[in-house]
């Protein structure tokens, strides 16, 4: 596992953002000589992430629901059919490349780059109204991130427990080297800054989109990389 694989500190109602990074360092740790290792943390990360974060996840969600404007829950469905179907399309392609043999050439087509062009202006433009909308109810999603702070360190570290009982003794023996015990206080305190709470504003409790298609696409890669 190399240095820079290692996990930050994450602030505010980061609930969606630890399975993301725990996703993507579970990822980062696949190695075909720790297939049986990496099924187990695979498994055992979205347990935890069904039984224990996704509930407290959408019960927030749901409260800061009932404190949007009916114009601005309009606003959001949309911002979710576009997102929906640009996370299909990306699961398509990934999966087009994972089922590729490790020597191959890919030659992206004009019309893969068009696509891909024109969805980082749209993903753009969702940014920038999930902002528009998180700025619109600053007090209110500020409280509510200085309520979920001290669950997210919780999550975080259980999560890490996972990850590092399931891994070789070698392997487990450098992640047990790269765990920080920096505590940086005031955290939650802190104003919004980054991708965190646009998962956020996207997030729908009924389906679990986004996390839903996160979760299938690790789900499959894995079961493609055999």
């Amino acid at each position: 596992m190399k240095k820079s694989e290692k996990r930050n500190r994450i602030a505010g109602i980061a609930g969606l953002a630890v399975i993301i990074a725990i996703m993507t360092l579970t990822l980062g740790c696949v190695r075909k000589t720790m297939q049986k290792e990496v099924d187990r943390i695979v498994a055992e990360v979205l347990d935890y992430s069904t039984r224990i974060i996704e509930p407290e996840l959408k019960l927030q969600r749901v409260r800061l629901d009932r404190m949007l404007r009916d114009s601005e829950k309009r606003r959001i469905d949309q911002y979710r059919a576009l997102a929906l179907v640009m996370a299909d399309s990306m699961m398509n392609f990934q999966m087009k490349l994972v089922q590729m043999k490790e020597d191959t050439v890919y030659q992206l087509s004009d019309s893969e780059i068009d696509y891909y062009n024109r969805s980082q202006k749209v993903m753009r433009d969702i940014i920038t109204g999930c902002w528009e909308i998180l700025d619109n109810h600053e007090e209110a999603f500020s409280f509510i991130q200085r309520d979920m702070y001290p669950k997210t360190v919780i999550w975080q570290k259980e999560v890490m427990e996972i990850i590092s009982k399931n891994l070789p003794s070698g392997f487990r023996d450098e992640f047990a080297t790269e765990r920080s015990g920096l505590q940086v206080l005031g955290m939650e305190k802190l104003s919004p800054n980054n991708m965190q709470q646009v998962f956020f504003i996207l997030y729908e409790p009924k389906t679990n989109f986004p996390l839903n298609k996160l979760k299938d696409m690790l789900k499959r890669m894995l079961k493609d990389d055999r």
